[in-house]
């Protein structure tokens, strides 16, 4: 998947870059090409269990998180008609959530406090999507997702847990404002939902963690050009 996502996003930024040294004629029509300011939130479940001796014994350690994130972003489009558009929007920078810490100790009671450190990275976040054109300058978003989940973590309890990927799907509403040159701003709004990932714990085999019930939201401010 994260060879997929390079591609289509190379493609993007490569088509941005191209007609931003080209000529409004000499750009294939129905083109449109943009940057975005967004003002984005996520939230999720994350858990963490083991097993002990025969695997019978469970261990869980259970945390709800969230965060928010300012971050750039560019889109290339193309109109098949009047009321429908497709279009690869790619996150310019990476969203890394609050580093989490916990204590524990190596026994039930006694034993060493152990200092556990753990955050994550979404890079290289990619939206396929469709924009359906809808009355008084307003539109319908509908998307698919693909993110990477790199695991930064400090485990004084041992281990490690390798990176993952995910995909997901949004759902958004927006405005534009379209000038007789073809420049257009946009102001969107969009919720997402994405699905579960799980990683083992490369050193210790009984160690497993998960993160489910994964939402977003942005508010978005976008600008570009259609030929």
């Amino acid at each position: 998947m994260k060879i997929l996502k390079t591609k289509i996003a190379i493609l993007a930024i490569s088509f941005v870059s191209f007609l931003g040294i080209q000529s409004a004629n000499a750009a294939p029509e129905g083109l449109s090409v943009g940057l975005a300011y967004n003002k984005a939130a996520f939230m999720g479940t994350g858990k963490e269990t083991s097993t002990s001796g025969a695997g019978t014994v469970k261990k869980l350690t259970e945390e709800d998180g969230a965060f928010e994130d300012d971050v750039a972003s560019a889109f290339v489009e193309y109109a098949v008609s009047d009321v429908v558009s497709f279009g690869v929007e790619y996150y310019l920078s990476d969203l890394t959530t609050p580093t989490n810490t916990n204590k524990q100790r190596t026994t039930v009671e006694g034993g060493a406090e152990l200092t556990n450190t753990v955050k994550a990275t979404f890079k290289d976040h990619t939206t396929i999507y469709a924009n359906i054109g809808m009355p008084f300058n307003t539109y319908l978003k509908l998307g698919y997702h693909m993110v990477d989940v790199a695991t930064q973590e400090n485990l004084g309890t041992g281990g490690a847990y390798p990176d993952v990927d995910t995909t997901g799907y949004t759902v958004g509403l927006g405005y534009q404002h379209t000038a007789d040159n073809g420049v257009f701003a946009r102001l969107e709004v969009s919720v997402s939902e994405y699905d579960n990932v799980t990683a083992a714990n490369s050193n210790e085999a009984d160690k497993e963690v998960s993160v489910s019930d994964m939402y977003g939201a942005a508010a978005s401010i976008k600008v570009g050009k259609s030929f």
